[in-house]
């Protein structure tokens, strides 16, 4: 049997409070009506005007994001205040954020606390993951870890997602309590089970690693494409390396490639490193070093140290791009300064030789203690060569250098 539109209305109009909060309801979700925001407000507005705090409370957030009403942040806050001032630990909550934010009221951090807290001794959950941000990164109080932690668990213990990812973290970590990765996998568990994309990705990277759970690549792989089929880039980028390497899935080198894409297209640069090396391989997509060299490019210039230093050998080779040994030279300085040895060794190369910069064995000699230092012993013999060429003094001011350049990236 249909619901009876037309004995509510009336029963609304003769002002029953609770026929016009279900009246709201039912047009604000579209059950046996179509969705009407609007109407939904307006039966809302008059359920608060005669007093109601869950009305008031509802109205509010309304307000704050222009539903079915103008976006009105002072006419939100007015509303809040009669909920919160009634008890309402909704609108103590969402009063809150208006006082952190500074919507619609002067920010006032400590205001926000404490109605944060209100909320949270009623049994918010958003209010105590709310509290737990502020001692975690020190709005409006002291940064408090421990506190934050304390916060994040009331709040998961309650259900909320994202509590449960940063309780999990905080323990992987050992931020404000004792690492234990059990624990992390514990609430990593309970956010994904809740369906959020990022606890489902942290989880499914201690499947990969067997950090406190079992290793297992099938249980990462179905991890990472749920929250991969959420759009989460780092999930996408993830569930194609799984397909490139064959790991928890049948090797496929085309899904490896459009899974990349998706990240790509969501601006990772990882995501655009390895669609470069796809395309240059011809590895599930045609060969084509111009597309893979606008990846590496791409990349590149948002600071990916392995694109920066794979663009500088295009340059140098003159694939997919116009030779130029300056320009590698350039990219392989970039990559270089962020600590990366290839780019370090390649680097001294240049200046022993004097590819594209003047012959410099003093600089050459520098950046090839930075690369040597990463023990790989293919590097000592031009390192040797390159020492046999400098007097003490130019050894000394060599490791100068080299120790400048460390301390930019270290």
């Amino acid at each position: 049997m249909g619901l009876d539109f037309t004995s509510l209305i009336a029963e609304a109009n003769a002002g029953e409070v609770d026929v016009q909060l279900q009246l709201a309801e039912l047009y604000e979700n579209g059950i046996g009506v179509p969705v009407d925001r609007g109407q939904a407000a307006s039966w809302y507005k008059i359920a608060a005007e005669q007093g109601s705090a869950k009305a008031q409370s509802h109205l509010g957030q309304l307000y704050i994001r222009g539903i079915g009403v103008p976006k009105d942040h002072v006419e939100a806050v007015a509303w809040l205040q009669k909920a919160a001032d009634k008890g309402d630990p909704v609108a103590q909550a969402n009063l809150a954020w208006c006082y952190q934010e500074g919507l619609g009221v002067d920010r006032d951090y400590q205001r926000s606390l404490q109605l944060y807290q209100e909320a949270s001794e009623q049994g918010h959950a958003g209010a105590r993951y709310n509290l737990g941000y502020m001692h975690a990164n020190g709005i409006g109080t002291a940064k408090d870890a421990a506190e934050a932690v304390k916060w994040y668990t009331l709040a998961a213990e309650l259900g909320h997602s994202k509590a449960q990812l940063n309780v999990g973290m905080m323990h992987a970590q050992g931020i404000g309590t004792e690492m234990d990765l059990t624990a992390a996998a514990k609430w990593y568990s309970k956010g994904a089970l809740n369906g959020y994309a990022k606890a489902q990705y942290n989880l499914a990277l201690m499947y990969s690693a067997g950090s406190g759970v079992n290793q297992n690549d099938d249980e990462a792989f179905n991890l990472h494409k749920k929250a991969a089929d959420q759009g989460y880039y780092k999930a996408q980028f993830n569930l194609g390396l799984f397909y490139l390497y064959g790991l928890g899935a049948e090797q496929d080198y085309k899904k490896a490639f459009d899974m990349f894409y998706k990240s790509a297209a969501q601006d990772y640069p990882k995501a655009h490193y390895q669609m470069a090396k796809l395309y240059a391989q011809g590895s599930g997509v045609e060969t084509n070093e111009i597309e893979s060299a606008k990846c590496y490019q791409w990349a590149a210039e948002r600071g990916y140290v392995k694109a920066q230093y794979r663009l500088g050998r295009l340059y140098m080779q003159g694939q997919g791009v116009q030779r130029d040994e300056a320009i590698a030279c350039k990219w392989f300085e970039k990559s270089a300064m962020q600590g990366y040895v290839k780019a370090q060794y390649y680097l001294g190369v240049c200046h022993a030789k004097g590819i594209s910069v003047s012959k410099d064995y003093l600089t050459a000699y520098a950046w090839l203690l930075l690369a040597a230092e990463s023990g790989n012993n293919d590097m000592n013999e031009l390192l040797d060569s390159v020492a046999q060429k400098l007097g003490d003094e130019d050894k000394i001011e060599a490791i100068r250098l080299s120790n400048e350049w460390r301390s930019v990236y270290q």
